[in-house]
């Protein structure tokens, strides 16, 4: 009976690395930076408009913005953010602080398009010199957050569909902030 109870037990050994990973997704970081040549009020005041993202970024249409009742019964901002590739991004403004130049919002993935989730990125603006840099940093997940994600849904996917927001992104407001408007 031992030996046959030690045979069940040395053939579930190439088991164990799939329980190991039987949490679901992982928070994956993600940071992001640029420097400008511009002063910093000048940017701060371009971030901080959380319902002008499209003055800004090249692949925004439009940000509409409304105050509602958050999950707990707070008064909250919301925004949601058309792209010109068809997307919708929803969020939630979690703050702005005019005094650090920083702006924290929230990601909400059920009522968006990308694919990913638990996203809080926060954007900092930081005078430098002459020079102003723009960073953007958080935490986030992938939409499917089984096991064997969808191909469409996975780490891959999340990073690639943040990297396509907000690359774009930062060149665009690098470009209208050293401009002369």
């Amino acid at each position: 009976m031992k030996k046959f109870l030690g045979m069940i037990a040395v053939s579930l050994l190439p088991l164990i690395p799939l329980t190991a990973g039987a949490h679901g997704a992982a928070a994956l970081r993600f940071e992001k930076s640029v420097t400008i040549k511009a002063p910093a009020a000048k940017v701060w005041a371009l971030v901080k408009d959380f319902g002008n993202e499209q003055a800004w970024h090249a692949g925004v249409v439009s940000t509409t913005v409304e105050q509602k009742k958050d999950e707990n019964g707070d008064d909250a901002t919301y925004r949601t953010v058309k792209l010109k590739n068809g997307g919708v991004m929803y969020e939630k403004l979690r703050f702005i602080d005019d005094a650090g130049m920083r702006v924290k919002y929230e990601y909400v993935y059920e009522k968006s398009t990308l694919q990913f989730a638990n996203f809080y990125p926060m954007i900092t603006v930081t005078a430098n010199g002459n020079d102003t840099v723009v960073s953007v940093k958080g935490s986030y997940t992938r939409a499917d957050s089984s096991n064997i994600p969808k191909p469409e849904q996975n780490d891959d996917a999340a990073t690639k569909a943040l990297d396509d927001f907000f690359d774009p992104g930062l060149d665009s407001l690098k470009k209208v902030a050293e401009s002369g408007k």
